[in-house]
């Protein structure tokens, strides 16, 4: 799968909750920190996301040896695990 799908999946996911909660960024920046202040996520918010990576692509990244800290960690996790 190239590597741009997932990114712009997960940029999607991460915007659709951040405008739920009142957000109005249009781009995600991927060297952005988890739950940085930018996004205004919280760990249930996190959550949500990372439920919806493992199930669009099969990849648990609470799962991973390393927890990913920003996005483009979860972005190598998909990329190099995905089934």
């Amino acid at each position: 799968m190239p590597m741009n799908r997932p990114r712009t999946d997960l940029e999607r996911l991460v915007l659709t909750v951040h405008r739920r909660n009142g957000g109005t960024r249009t781009s995600l920046d991927f060297d952005t920190e988890l739950l940085g202040p930018e996004f205004g996520l919280d760990s249930l918010d996190l959550a949500e996301i990372m439920a919806e990576v493992e199930r669009r692509f099969g990849v648990s990244p609470f799962e991973a040896a390393e927890p990913p800290r920003v996005w483009q960690d979860v972005i190598k996790l998909v990329v190099l695990n995905i089934r």
